[in-house]
């Protein structure tokens, strides 16, 4: 009871501007002084406070204080369920027993220890290295021998430039043999005819 009738206290009474109680009061009272009802008959809470039987008083104290506390007791529940879940995270934190040995070439190049390749690394011994490198474009055939190659071209499906060379024909015919619209421009003829 005492902490709802300092409550009440707190919102009847003014409050002198700039103070923590200033700012702690309802968004009502800081807007427009109570409402209307307020204007009319001040101190119309405190009235009807006292007015009420004990009874109904206990009840609204302690329901609001209810309140209160359930809140703290679901948030102290949600707080022990989410708790217990971080403790299980901790077991999908990756192992480093099963860590990928390796590391991207950027690290290696900023701790210096970049190793820019080997005998065994690139075609015909080529490690990349500048004057150490082989064009793969001279050869298209490299990962096949003669023999190879000459049975994969047994199979080809269609040859692209013979696919370009039918669509170009079907195109140019189109356009032979078909009709376009033409217009004949005669307002010259008019205007020379008339002068």
């Amino acid at each position: 009871l005492k902490a709802h009738a300092q409550r009440q206290a707190a919102r009847t009474y003014p409050v002198p501007p700039g103070s923590l109680l200033a700012m702690l009061r309802s968004s009502v009272k800081r807007g427009g002084g109570g409402g209307i009802i307020d204007k009319m008959i001040p101190g119309y809470q405190d009235k009807i406070w006292a007015a009420l039987p004990q009874s109904v008083k206990e009840y609204r104290v302690k329901s609001e204080n209810d309140a209160f506390e359930n809140g703290i007791k679901q948030h102290k529940r949600w707080q022990g369920l989410f708790l217990s879940w971080k403790e299980t995270e901790k077991g999908f934190a990756p192992s480093q027993k099963f860590r990928k040995p390796a590391v991207d070439w950027r690290r290696q190049m900023e701790r210096g220890t970049m190793h820019y390749g080997r005998w065994y690394e690139g075609p015909n011994g080529t490690d990349y290295t500048p004057g150490k490198t082989a064009d793969r474009l001279e050869n298209v055939r490299e990962p096949f021998t003669d023999g190879e190659w000459a049975e994969r071209k047994e199979y080809r499906s269609w040859d692209i430039m013979k696919l370009g060379y039918a669509g170009l024909a079907i195109f140019l015919s189109y356009r032979v043999t078909n009709e376009w619209p033409v217009v004949w421009c005669e307002e010259q003829e008019q205007a020379a005819s008339e002068k």
